[in-house]
């Protein structure tokens, strides 16, 4: 999208914040923007860690929490793009979005998590009067996902179903475990002619051929189920990542009680306080060699169906690559004001584009299942 809508703000300096520099995948961000001479502001609410890091990578910091929405349009006055990266977004991103629409800064942020980007989507009309652009979702969850639904959707503009699934050998740091965390007493979640629909955890398992083999997957509460119906209004989504069999079967047989337990405010605590003590992420040799493997496919009311496989890097990694590319595009003022979608602002065919990612021929099987699980349980 190019923007040429002229607002009444004065124009703002190509300055950009990092909020969350100090995460795990903030300072990813913030390391390798530094690298290619993209200096941010460096921002969060921990000021020792904030100036730590920003001496190291000499870098202008600024440290506000998001309690004071006055404080936050403030420290926003003279920035033209917010990344934000400080989780769960379930507790940030609200205060985050209201103060970009009132300081006229543009805003990005990584999050996957579906109540927050429902919520986000509904600032469409707000965004557009304040003459800004809004794109949640710039990571890994949505962005390879998301353009490839939308170009299945362009090549089948009649689909009616939409299948994606994931694979690879996932590790997570301590914000995507807090926010996992935060979903799980919410139970799992499918996109059913058009609406929100809540299901059990490990609702469906299926047998999925991935361009390297058939692998063991199982439905999951992915961003896609909000991001792909806004993208592509494919009225019936389903999102299945890649697990073990023994994984599937023991969550079928624990979900109740672990929704049960995850919903105790005590447990909760205490599991938050464990992942911060003893999760670190991925180390730099997992996110340089680990690839992921994504599929997508679409049917029609007919029957017709069309695949695609994409080959990206490990998530951070991908996360890394997609918001910094998703951030030039904004200083540049290539995205017109409003709420969009990566593949709505960027196009179906950005995230070929970028290094690291390509699509695979795959000998192609619409729906394979294993007889060995139970389905729609």
């Amino acid at each position: 999208m190019k923007s040429d809508m002229d607002t009444n703000r004065p124009a703002k300096p190509e300055r950009w914040m990092l909020y969350g520099a100090n995460g795990y995948t903030g300072r990813l961000i913030a390391a390798e923007a530094c690298r290619r001479g993209l200096r941010p502001v460096l921002a969060g609410r921990n000021a020792e860690a904030i100036e730590t890091l920003a001496a190291e990578l000499g870098c202008d910091c600024r440290t506000f929490n998001l309690t004071s929405h006055e404080s936050i349009v403030h420290a926003l006055r003279d920035v033209s793009v917010l990344l934000h990266c400080a989780g769960p977004f379930s507790s940030t991103a609200a205060a985050m979005a209201a103060a970009c629409i009132d300081a006229g800064t543009h805003y990005m942020d990584i999050t996957g998590e579906i109540p927050v980007l429902e919520s986000l989507y509904l600032l469409h009309a707000d965004a557009v009067a304040a003459g800004i652009t809004m794109i949640p979702g710039s990571g890994f969850d949505v962005v390879p996902t998301d353009c490839l639904a939308l170009s299945l959707k362009e090549d089948l503009p009649d689909a009616t179903e939409l299948r994606i699934a994931f694979a690879g050998k996932l590790a997570q740091s301590p914000g995507t475990w807090r926010a996992t965390l935060e979903a799980i007493p919410r139970c799992g979640a499918i996109r059913r002619n058009g609406e929100l629909t809540t299901v059990p955890h490990a609702w469906r398992a299926e047998r999925i051929r991935f361009f390297d083999g058939m692998k063991s997957t199982m439905t999951i509460p992915w961003g896609d189920l909000s991001s792909a119906w806004r993208s592509t209004s494919i009225p019936n989504i389903v999102v299945y990542g890649g697990v073990s069999k023994a994984s599937i079967v023991l969550m079928q047989m624990m979900r109740g009680a672990v929704c049960a337990l995850m919903a105790n405010s005590f447990v909760h605590r205490t599991v938050r306080a464990a992942v911060s003590l003893f999760v670190r992420g991925p180390g730099e040799e997992h996110r340089n060699s680990a690839v992921y493997h994504i599929r997508a496919d679409v049917w029609n009311a007919r029957g017709d169906h069309l695949s695609r496989h994409l080959e990206t890097p490990e998530g951070y990694a991908c996360t890394v690559r997609t918001t910094l590319e998703i951030l030039r595009a904004l200083l540049a003022g290539e995205v017109p004001p409003g709420v969009w979608t990566p593949a709505q602002a960027m196009g179906s065919a950005f995230i070929y584009g970028l290094p690291g990612f390509r699509l695979v021929e795959c000998e192609d099987e619409a729906r394979v299942r294993s007889s060995e699980y139970a389905f729609d349980t």
